[in-house]
């Protein structure tokens, strides 16, 4: 009790520091769902493809100018590893002469083979059909909605007409508010001939894939081959989106540490002559630092609890404004690690006030004004 009575005397310079907490932890709570989010869906995204292997350029670090030409392509369906070999291209693009009912002034292009294993997948979830030459288009329900366009409709890309044969439902977001091309259509709009971002591999049944990888790097030492699984972490992109999350979720702690830290000077220096009064009725040195820890500690816990609210209902908030095919990604582990930084912001903001009172004389506070 006496610790919450202390906090309430200065309520306004209290709720500030509680404030600083709630911001600096909900800023960690709110980037890191996002991130987490978007890599959760990125793994998903080639998981789900089937495929067990990805051959990418590893001469480019974006996946965006990845690029394997077509000879390469040739000689990797001809290793005897290698059951199937579908080409996979993406773009943006700026749908043209629609009612746009939502975000979608950009939209994500996907490029696939028409008839090729990485379409298959949709047909078990849409409405209409699989696109069959390069002046169809599929559309994902998100984007659909979106657009405020249907099956047998139309839609303007890359300066042509094409014909919506159908509207697809995926359980992830970025192919949901997304839609699929023909291939060629996005070679062309990149003038990139033949080329694809990445091969997905279909490897025969027993086939040993460190025996793929090795030939093909060994052809192609710019080429690299790597398990489908492993794509987030292959691409330094999205560390330094980790990196840039952190950096913000740092900066944004360190100003909630230093509003615990100059509430408790100010409190300690208010109140050197309590303090004094307490050490003078037999307060020992070690019952005054736990007290103002406890004090730190508290303002803390209270700022990390409201941060975890707040840094979920930002999250959520940040996904309805950002870009269509973003989403959230919570854990236990998550909200341990913000409130655990939480609490560790009050102890380590409220120690050297603590230490300061702790260490008053008796005599010299009481003679304080």
């Amino acid at each position: 009790m006496l610790v919450l009575k202390n906090l309430l005397r200065r309520r306004v310079r209290t709720a500030l520091s509680v404030l600083g907490i709630t911001i600096g932890i909900a800023a960690i709570v709110a980037f890191h769902a996002v991130g987490r989010g978007f890599r959760h869906t990125l793994d998903r995204l080639f998981r789900e493809t089937g495929a067990e292997m990805l051959v990418v350029n590893r001469l480019m670090k974006d996946p965006a100018f990845s690029r394997v030409k077509k000879d390469e392509q040739d000689f990797i369906r001809g290793l005897p590893q290698v059951e199937h070999l579908s080409g996979g291209t993406f773009t943006l693009a700026s749908p043209r002469g629609l009612r746009i009912t939502g975000r979608m002034d950009m939209l994500l292009v996907w490029g696939r083979t028409p008839g090729d294993r990485l379409i298959q997948k949709f047909r078990k979830r849409m409405e209409g059909r699989v696109i069959e030459n390069d002046r169809e288009i599929m559309v994902g329900k998100m984007a659909a909605q979106g657009l405020g366009i249907g099956e047998g409709g139309e839609l303007g890309l890359f300066g042509r007409t094409f014909r919506v044969v159908g509207v697809y439902e995926s359980g992830i977001q970025l192919e949901n508010a997304g839609a699929i091309v023909a291939n060629s259509v996005v070679q062309e709009e990149l003038n990139i001939g033949e080329s694809v971002a990445m091969a997905f591999i279909y490897l025969r049944p027993g086939a040993d894939a460190g025996e793929f990888r090795k030939a093909v790097e060994a052809r192609f030492p710019h080429l690299q081959a790597i398990r489908t699984e492993e794509f987030t972490n292959y691409y330094d992109q999205l560390q330094y989106i980790d990196w840039f999350v952190w950096i913000i979720s740092l900066v944004s702690v360190v100003v909630g540490g230093l509003g615990v830290l100059n509430t408790m000077l100010m409190s300690v220096s208010e109140r050197t002559r309590e303090i004094g009064t307490l050490r003078a009725v037999g307060w020992s040195r070690g019952r005054v630092l736990r007290l103002i820890l406890s004090e730190g500690l508290l303002i803390s816990a209270v700022g990390g609890l409201a941060g975890l609210g707040a840094g979920v209902g930002g999250a959520e908030t940040l996904i309805l404004w950002a870009p269509q095919g973003l989403s959230t990604r919570y854990s236990a582990l998550l909200f341990g690690q913000a409130f655990g930084v939480a609490v560790l912001l009050g102890f380590l903001g409220a120690l050297y006030p603590a230490w300061q009172a702790s260490r008053l004389s008796p005599i010299e506070a009481l003679k304080y004004e």
